[in-house]
This record gives C-alpha cells, structure tokens and sequence, in this order.
C-alpha cells in the first residue's frame, strides 16, 4: 500500500524549487529513473506489500529494501561532479530518524542493478552478508544497470523531496510529489489507497473519504497502512483515520485488518445519536480499554468525558472510538458521527 502510481515520462513537471539549480532535463530523467527502479524493486517482491517496513517480519522483505535505498540517498552525498555515485559515511542528515534495517537488506540491492565499492569496515576478509551496520563505516553506491540514465541522481534527488513531505511518498515511488502544485502532506488519490481492499470495506472507506472531503478535511497518507484526515479547524490533531491495515490490537477486531478511527471528543454533546448506532460501534466506545498509558493523561483530564444508559464514561480518546462494523447502516453512523463532531467543531450542532 499504496498503488504505484501510472505515469508517463511526460508527466513529469518538476517544481523549479526542487531542481536545485541543476538542468531541468536531467531532474526529469533522474525521477523518471528511480520511480522506475523502485517500481521494479516492488514487482520483484510482489508477496511482498504492504511496502513500508512494519513490525511484523513476514512480507518486510521489500520494505527494508526501500528503506536502505532511501535511507542512502538521504543522507549520502554526491562522490563527484558528474553526480552519478555517492558516497554514505553514516547517518549525517538531521531530518532524517529512521535507521538503516539490517545488513543483509542493504547489499540486496545489488540483485537490482546497484554496486557498493570502496567498502570500509573494521573487519577485514569478512563476507558482506555477515556484517552488521555498525560495521559498516563508508561505502560508494553506483547504478551499473543499463536500463535507466541517472538512477543515482535521481535517488538522491527524490529522496531530499521526500524528506520535505509528511508521509511515506518513497515507498510507492510517487514522484509526483516533486510536481507543479503537489501539497506538503502526501496523499495520493483514494483508489490508490483503497484498490486492495475487499468490496465491504472499500464502501465504508469511500464513504467516509467522500464525506470528510465534502467537510474540507485534508487527507495525508502516513506509513503507507493508514490515511489520516486533517479538519480545517483543528490543528495537529487528527480529525480522522482510515486505516487500510492496523497496526494494532483492538478488543472488538479479531481478523479484519481494516478498520476505522473517529476522533469523537465531543460525542457527550450529542450522546443521544449513540443509541442509533449498530451494537459493533456502541460496543467499541463502551467497553473500549485505555491505551495503556491513560491515568494521567487521555483517560484523565484528557479522557472523553460522557454519560449514557444511566452510566458515566471517561474514555481514553485513541482506543475509544475505533471501529470495524461494515454494515450498511453502520455506514450511515459513521457519517452521522462525522456530522455531528463537525459541527462541535464549528460552534454549532446538526439538528
């Protein structure tokens, strides 16, 4: 997840703040050559998806190899002029936090048209798929494949873009994020994002994609399993969450991978809609466990505070209001939901 996006050679109009001084036409053939190598990268591992590294080790196995490609041109530098190898010495770029994944990833890419010279370590005669990381103290990385012009560049130059997105735009190869007019938070169109999922959960996911667009929420595709909306008069936090696959235990959720997260802080406002919704979605909110590191924090002042059927609730707001109920009427409540928090937020309710 997501889709590798389609594109033509000729789509590519790079904003001129990405060139960084150097010739448009090479900036053109440089994208066009890594989003073509990471797009063959991601066919030769096609069990592979969902393509960001997780925690999960089965199918990472194209994902760790993205990250050491993109971890590389993050932070390693031009060898020479020509720009056609760089060099890494090490994590150097401040912006960037992730971690190299293990050695045996990092010297895959050779199957894939990539070279590693002048390789320095503490340990000498020692074959390549026996060194760690730490090990690793220098190397030249160069692209010795025919197939495309200006692969190193190009990584080099889609991998400082991507440093400047909120989201995980790599991993696809979407370039796009480099074009004329294309927003700081990543989010690539919904098919994109939904294709894999089974025919029930697309529904309920394009009904609250469309829902929250119609109420001006900004989407933004973060770790490539999960596309957060941003509402127009929130800051920072998320409005809603789609998440195509969790990455986390929910009581209620036992094989659906799919699920929903709605953030519901003013639902004491409108309490009485609750009693409308499927036996799955009061279920979820009422009996939903706190996250485990709630006393102080969510689940005290910060706790979602209301009271129904006689009860009174203090919720913790990231586990409360996660749901996987596909039904149709379940559909209907999630809109409704979504409405009614809308109007919390605006200053006003939905009669």
């Amino acid at each position: 997840m997501p889709k590798v996006p389609e594109l033509q050679f000729s789509d590519i109009i790079i904003a001129e703040k990405y060139t960084g001084g150097h010739d448009y036409e090479r900036c053109k053939n440089g994208l066009w050559s890594i989003y073509n190598v990471i797009k063959k990268i991601i066919s030769s591992y096609p069990n592979d998806l969902p393509l960001h590294f997780t925690y999960r080790e089965q199918g990472a196995t194209c994902a760790k190899l993205l990250e050491c490609l993109y971890m590389i041109g993050a932070n390693a530098k031009f060898e020479d002029q020509h720009m056609g190898s760089i060099v890494y010495s090490g994590k150097t770029n401040k912006k960037y936090k992730r971690g190299m994944p293990a050695a045996k990833y990092l010297f895959q890419l050779e199957k894939h048209g990539f070279a590693f010279r002048d390789l320095l370590t503490p340990k000498e005669d020692v074959p390549k798929n026996k060194l760690s990381i730490k090990d690793i103290q220098q190397f030249t990385l160069t692209y010795d494949a025919n197939d495309f012009s200006d692969v190193i560049f190009g990584l080099k130059l889609f991998s400082d873009i991507c440093m400047g997105q909120t989201g995980d735009c790599f991993y696809p190869g979407d370039i796009r994020v480099a074009f004329e007019g294309a927003p700081k938070l990543y989010a690539p169109p919904a098919d994109e994002v939904f294709y894999a999922l089974p025919e029930n959960e697309q529904r309920v996911a394009y009904a609250i994609h469309n829902e929250l667009e119609v109420l001006g929420c900004v989407g933004n595709l973060e770790r490539d399993y999960m596309m957060r909306y941003y509402h127009p008069k929130m800051k920072n936090n998320a409005f809603a969450t789609i998440y195509v696959e969790t990455q986390f235990g929910i009581e209620i959720v036992e094989e659906n991978a799919f699920a929903v997260k709605l953030n519901l802080r003013n639902i004491g406002n409108y309490i009485e809609c609750l009693s409308e919704c499927t036996d799955s979605i009061q279920q979820s909110i009422l009996k939903a466990t706190d996250c485990g590191g709630c006393k102080q924090t969510c689940n005290g002042a910060q706790g979602v505070r209301f009271a129904y059927g006689g009860m009174n609730y203090n919720k913790c707001p990231w586990y409360a209001f996660r749901f996987n109920d596909f039904s149709e009427q379940a559909i209907s409540n999630y809109v409704q939901l979504i409405k009614l928090e809308d109007a919390e937020i605006r200053g006003g309710r939905n009669k």
